[in-house]
Order: structure tokens, then sequence, then C-alpha cells
């Protein structure tokens, strides 16, 4: 693997991503790069056309308390020194952007609401990343504290389902499993044979333990439940390329994983099959 990008900003909810991230760069013996987004100060306007622009001051200012922020978070989390880059921005682009001119093979961030004080990342940064990356996501929860080792991979055939179940045989070994899961609507769907060669493939390339399943019925609770019941600590899918707005109304089941799962997501963008 590659540098691992980690989207960081110091609050509770990105200390399960910290933790995991630098051991995964230690474990796979790569480079973990740590950005910063402080998204953009409004322009206080007081009427009249009077406006105050905000100040290159202030922005240093805000810039190197959350550098701060995320340096002691390391040190919280029991991590090595970093040395964090901040950037202006938006943090959805920002980050996407930055994995692109990285050529990071996994972006690592929090998932679920942030610190009400930092600016770094809002809410829903990690649905609105997964819908404009080309690098894999992986979305934790702010009390992870270990490399997920139980792997649920929702399996539908794309491209993109299969590159995120992939990505995971990096850092899983003997003892861990990962699950291949599908989900059909209807009594059968043909989908065992293929499954069945997936895991063939799959099993060359890891010493875990991989199993395959077949759900009935609606996708993303059938995957929830499934991860609950077998106690999985990461689910992994692919997205299909829709548009932002497409995928909002329609509720895609990457989009319902990253908003719903109680465990951590790994998602894999349409662009990430062609930088595989």
């Amino acid at each position: 693997m590659n540098t691992i990008l980690l989207a960081a900003h110091g609050g509770e909810s990105a200390e399960g991503a910290v933790r995991v991230a630098a051991k995964l760069a230690d474990r796979l013996k790569t480079k973990l790069n740590v950005l910063c987004v402080l998204e953009p100060l409004p322009v206080v306007d007081y009427g009249y056309l009077a406006t105050v622009p905000p100040t290159q001051e202030q922005y240093d200012m805000l810039s190197e308390a959350l550098r701060g922020a995320v340096t002691n978070q390391f040190r919280r989390c029991g991590q090595a020194e970093c040395a964090p880059l901040v950037e202006i921005g938006f943090a959805a682009p920002e980050i996407a952007r930055a994995a692109r001119e990285q050529g990071a093979a996994l972006i690592v961030m929090g998932l679920g609401p942030h610190h009400a004080l930092d600016r770094a990342l809002g809410g829903e940064t990690a649905l609105q990343l997964v819908q404009i990356a080309s690098t894999p996501v992986l979305a934790l929860p702010g009390t992870v504290a270990d490399i997920p080792r139980r792997v649920m991979a929702a399996i539908d055939f794309t491209p993109t389902s299969i590159r995120a179940a992939r990505v995971p045989l990096l850092w899983l070994g003997a003892g861990d499993v990962l699950q291949l899961v599908h989900v059909s609507a209807g009594e059968a769907s043909g989908s065992d044979a293929r499954l069945e060669k997936l895991k063939a493939e799959m099993a060359a390339e890891t010493r875990a333990t991989i199993e395959t399943h077949e759900l009935r019925g609606e996708a993303a609770r059938a995957l929830l439940e499934h991860a609950a019941a077998s106690r999985s600590d990461l689910i992994t899918a692919g997205t299909h390329g829709y548009g932002i707005w497409k995928r909002l109304t329609l509720g895609s089941v990457a989009s319902k994983l990253v908003r719903l799962s109680p465990v951590g997501v790994l998602i894999a963008p349409l662009g990430s099959v062609s930088q595989a």
C-alpha cells in the first residue's frame, strides 16, 4: 500500500481513525500523512454595504489551534508525533484532492458527528467524500481501538464492491475473518457460484478465513443485521457512480451504510477501480 491519508480534526469522533490509521501505517510499513481542513470563515455583513472579510491573521491563528489540537490528539491516543498539514477549504473536496495529489491508497477518517468546536470536518463529511473521491474511504467510529479483524464485504459483483472487499486483504491475517455477503431480493439469484469463485480468488491472497453468505431482503437492512449478528467490526461496499443529488434522493446501499452503521465502513468509489 502507498501513502495513507488521515483526515483528522482533534475531536473525539476522529480518535478511532487516528488509532487505526497509525497502526495500519505501522503494520503495512507505509507513510501516514495527516490532513486537517479548516473551512472558510464567513464574511461579516454589517449592512449598508459594510462587510468585514476574515483576515489572514485569523486564519493563521485558527490553523495553528487546529494543528495543535490534532497533535495533542495523537499524544492522547498513544501515537507517535505527527506533522499535520492544514488546508483551508471545504472538507470533502479538500480531502479528495489531497488524496489524489499524494497518490494515497486509502483515506481514513472519523464516522459520526464531530465536536461542536471543530470547523475541520462538518456533518456528513464521510458521505460527501465517498461521492467525490477516487480513493477508498475507511470511516471509523471514535471508539474503535484496533485494526478491524472481522470484516463483512457487501458484494453485488460490481467492480467497486469487489475492490472494497480486497482492501482489507492487505492487513487481514491468520485468525481474521472476511465474509463475502450477497443480498438478493428473490428466492434464487444464482450468485452462489460467483461467490465461491470470488472466495477462491481471494483465498489465494490471504491467510484469513473467508466465508460466503447469501441473504434475502432489502439490502442495507439485511447487511446491517448480518453485521450485528456476526459481530463484524467493518463493513465494505462499493458505490455505483451516481451523482450527489441522485444518490441522496435514491438512498444507495453505500450511503445508507455510511449513515446507519454502528461499526466502521469502507467504501470504494467508482474512481478507485481505475486507480487499483
